[in-house]
């Protein structure tokens, strides 16, 4: 006999070598479904099956939905047609032929439904045929006849009632409505107009609640609301979603296996596009300083007043740029300009006092502005109106002074010969100004004698105050004229002081 206290090792060696074994095989096949490979086939075999199980899904759907349909055109035929021999057929030969059109036919011996009735009733033929209450048709009015009991108009068809009569053209009258969740809608009202046989029996009729009827009135509407399909009646749309899920999953993990594989790229990729980044903005930052740079050396060289640059860090402060206008201006080219302190441009006439002002004013690093005499390489003098001005380096020591030249020689000289000519009329003015003194004079006494002698008219009083006023006018002319005389005259007085004290 085998003991079973002996035998129970052994049961529970194979238990451990049965679990050892499961725990192997689940290893060995995560090792093969983590496997960027395996995943990428399986991913590619869901998306290559994606458009058949869409195709079936959908094939299912629309089956579904064409029985559905012939299941409903066939149930609203039958209808229509028992109905029809009902209500018509049977009723008429009941009564051997002698119909009787009237709303209440089944309570008449040969009755027939009429027109409004006969839309009414196949109403809830047309909402029976639609189990799932998704097309309605209503036969609606806002004259219903008085024994009939009818709901009342909602908004939709109030409104199409209202538009309809207003536009007696108008074919329809729609409403769609979306909603975020459920079924859409689609209502469809047209028009009811009565007809000549329409209006005689609505008018004659005892329960109709208006007599005034006409050929072409809206009666009232018929509407049909159609609304959405139901999700059940796709068929095999769970086979679908489903399969679109099991896609997702397989995306999620294809997703996690290469996002393993990109990690170890990521830290090389950001520390490469870190640098990247940093060459290209000091790629932008450099070229926008040359554009930048281009763009001002573009305007300063064809500026039309001159420019020029001093170094004020070297010895003597040289010249290290002059534009065209300058080398236009002072007739030195770039050449003898360029390395040279600006004193070139003094002569005999250049003031004095203007260069040490100019001096001081580069000592205390301040711009300044002034006109003086300079000359050109040929010895011709010009007037020049010179403004400097600092830049760069710190206050009151800069590294550069920049230099503008306006050539005003024919300003000055059209000023100078103005000055000249007004001077030159001083001997006429005064001449004036006595005589226009002696007028004023002989009028007061011309005044003076005539009113002594009493034989002073109102009209002579009147002549004489007026001239004595434009006397008065006049004299106050010629005193403003003499006193710009003598401005001119002590300003060439001045420029000629000063033309005789200039030297180098």
């Amino acid at each position: 006999m085998v003991d079973p206290i002996r035998a129970q090792p052994s049961r529970s060696a194979a238990s451990r070598e049965s679990h050892l074994g499961l725990s192997s095989w689940f290893s060995r096949g995560w090792r093969l479904v983590s496997k960027p490979a395996f995943v990428l086939v399986l991913l590619i075999v869901c998306l290559i099956g994606l458009p058949f199980v869409m195709a079936s899904s959908l094939s299912a759907a629309t089956v579904k939905q064409m029985e559905l349909q012939a299941d409903e055109i066939s149930t609203l035929a039958t209808g229509i047609r028992g109905y029809y021999a009902d209500n018509v057929v049977a009723r008429l030969q009941e009564a051997n032929g002698q119909a009787v059109f009237t709303e209440n036919y089944r309570d008449v011996h040969g009755g027939i439904p009429i027109p409004a009735t006969l839309s009414i009733e196949l109403g809830a033929l047309f909402d029976s045929a639609h189990s799932d209450g998704r097309i309605n048709y209503a036969f609606l009015s806002d004259y219903p006849f008085a024994k009939r009991d009818v709901p009342p108009l909602d908004g939709f068809e109030t409104d199409a009632l209202r538009a309809f009569r207003q536009d007696p053209e108008l074919p329809r009258y729609v409403k769609l409505e979306r909603p975020w969740l459920g079924r859409s809608t689609y209502r469809l009202a047209t028009p009811v107009l009565m007809r000549p046989a329409c209006v005689t029996c609505h008018n004659q009729h005892p329960d109709s609640p208006r007599k005034d009827w006409k050929v072409g009135d809206v009666r009232g509407i018929q509407e049909v609301t159609v609304r959405g399909i139901q999700v059940d009646g796709f068929g095999q749309i769970g086979y679908l979603v489903g399969y679109v899920g099991l896609l997702g999953l397989v995306s999620v993990g294809a997703t996690a296996t290469f996002q393993r594989q990109n990690r170890l790229l990521l830290t090389t990729n950001d520390r490469l596009r870190e640098g990247s980044r940093r060459e290209v903005n000091l790629s932008d930052k450099l070229r926008q300083q040359v554009q930048e740079l281009s763009l001002l050396g573009a305007v300063v060289e064809n500026a039309t007043f001159g420019v020029s640059i001093a170094d004020m860090r070297q010895d003597d402060y040289p010249l290290i740029y002059v534009n065209e206008a300058f080398c236009r201006i002072t007739g030195y080219p770039k050449e003898k300009a360029s390395g040279f302190n600006c004193r070139f441009l003094r002569g005999p006439d250049t003031d004095p006092v203007t260069v040490s002002e100019i001096a001081r004013a580069i000592r205390e690093g301040k711009s300044y502005s002034c006109e003086l005499i300079n000359y050109r390489l040929n010895g011709e003098k010009f007037w020049n109106r010179l403004t400097i001005y600092p830049f760069g380096g710190k206050p009151g020591k800069p590294d550069f002074y920049v230099g503008n030249q306006v050539d005003i020689t024919n300003i000055r000289i059209f000023n100078d010969s103005a000055a000249s000519q007004l001077v030159a009329l001083r001997p006429s003015i005064e001449s004036a100004a006595i005589q226009i003194s002696e007028a004023i004079s002989f009028a007061k006494k011309l005044r003076d004698q005539l009113f002594a002698q009493e034989s002073l008219t109102p009209d002579e009083d009147c002549f004489l105050a007026a001239e004595h006023s434009s006397l008065l006018d006049l004299q106050a002319s010629v005193i403003e004229i003499q006193e710009l005389i003598r401005k001119a005259s002590v300003e060439q007085q001045s420029s000629a002081r000063i033309c005789e004290d200039r030297s180098i």
